[in-house]
């Protein structure tokens, strides 16, 4: 669960910007779906990136950094604990919580939802716990 590296960016002081703020993205085709267990192709996870972010996002090396959760640890090599920021909150408003993250990781693996790239053999050993 990775995303892209959030840019911001800085205006300069006296600086007007223009009144319409548009950003414009050559995806290459339609998205077929935005739901992010149902995303395929590559103009889906263009978009999946720009919209969602994940426990960790890439870094400009592409190393594993911080995103929603601004830190995390793993003492026994077999339970990863995150610390979500504070401040993560969806579109709405609402904050983001953990069981936003149980809820999706559930809804991946679940039959009904026929996601076709969550696949937890891709997990090294998980069959070990």
């Amino acid at each position: 669960m990775a995303g892209n590296v959030a840019l911001a960016a800085d205006v300069p002081a006296g600086v007007t910007l223009a009144e319409k703020q548009t950003l414009v993205r050559n995806n290459g085709s339609e998205v077929q779906s935005l739901d992010p267990h149902k995303i395929e192709g590559v103009p889906e996870s263009n978009i999946s990136r720009d919209l969602f972010e994940g426990l960790l996002v890439s870094d400009l090396d592409g190393h594993p950094a911080p995103g929603v959760a601004e830190s995390w640890d793993n003492k026994d090599a077999k339970v990863w604990t995150f610390h979500l920021r504070k401040d993560a909150k969806w579109s709405d408003g609402t904050p983001v919580t953990a069981q936003d993250f149980v809820y999706s990781w559930q809804r991946s693996v679940d039959p009904n939802t026929a996601c076709s790239v969550c696949q937890l053999s891709a997990i090294w050993a998980y069959r070990r716990y």
